[in-house]
């Protein structure tokens, strides 16, 4: 069994109760028509996605026809992806399990690591995570990754963000330390009207919390730059790795938010 990581509790507790406010199922269905296309999947083609979470790229793959295995550790979100499932009229195969712990061998023909999940255990360990997936393909197989672009957040996190929640506010107080490129942030729920106003700057990360104000959790990720990436996938092994700046085909960019691997094995 992996060890601990830095942000596991965060992901335990905190994340399950705003995740959906920040995965959008239509957001799902245009990623995966793009993902699809690129992998010119056979009708009953094994694929893995992992972490799934509670479902959403999961459930659309499913809604092609595709044999969908989904990996979290998360037993909150993985009920939730077995109760969505049911509702769109899918069947998933879902296990729990820590994705450093994967041990699948030459099974699938699509495999996508998204919505920024590598980056929450140490550079050693995501180097294991990319390995999984390597092993997990068969040949020919085409693994998908999908993360935040380091070189873009770098210049344009916000100290501070808001976003309503099913009436609250969640705040998130974001850090940034580029000697290790690892972004930290406080995610706070605010009840009360008027919440989802900024306030004025505040101080310290140990400031009493405002009134109505309660600390949800605290998590805490290594933002790698696209040549970082590139090098821990080992390209070598690959018969073609491709970079994109969204999971619509961007082209990368120093601006682009986000970096999209596509490797084919």
């Amino acid at each position: 069994m992996a060890d601990v990581f830095q942000s596991e509790r965060f992901f335990r507790e905190a994340w399950p109760q705003f995740s959906r406010a920040f995965e959008s199922p239509s957001d799902a269905a245009s990623e995966v028509e793009w993902i699809t296309g690129l992998a010119a999947l056979a009708a009953g083609a094994r694929v893995l996605d992992a972490p799934c979470g509670f479902g959403r790229h999961s459930i659309e793959l499913a809604r092609r026809g595709f044999e969908v295995t989904g990996v979290d550790f998360s037993e909150t979100e993985l009920e939730r992806a077995r109760a969505a499932a049911r509702e769109a009229g899918v069947t998933l195969t879902l296990a729990c399990q820590d994705i450093r712990d994967m041990e699948f061998a030459g099974e699938f023909d699509l495999a996508v690591n998204l919505f920024s999940s590598i980056g929450y255990f140490s550079d050693d360990e995501d180097r294991l995570v990319l390995d999984r997936f390597w092993r997990a393909l068969k040949a020919g197989g085409l693994f998908v990754l999908d993360t935040r672009n380091r070189d873009q957040i770098v210049r344009s996190l916000p100290p501070e963000e808001r976003k309503r929640v099913n009436g609250w506010t969640l705040r998130i107080e974001n850090a940034f330390d580029p000697a290790t490129s690892r972004w930290r942030a406080r995610w706070s729920r605010i009840a009360g009207p008027g919440a989802a106003r900024p306030g004025p700057p505040r101080g310290g990360p140990d400031e009493k919390r405002a009134a109505g104000e309660q600390l949800i959790g605290e998590s805490e990720i290594r933002l790698y730059s696209a040549h970082e990436l590139s090098a821990m996938l080992r390209p070598e092994r690959w018969s073609r790795v491709e970079l994109y700046g969204g999971l619509d085909g961007t082209p990368f960019s120093l601006d682009a938010p986000r970096i999209v691997l596509v490797a084919r094995k």
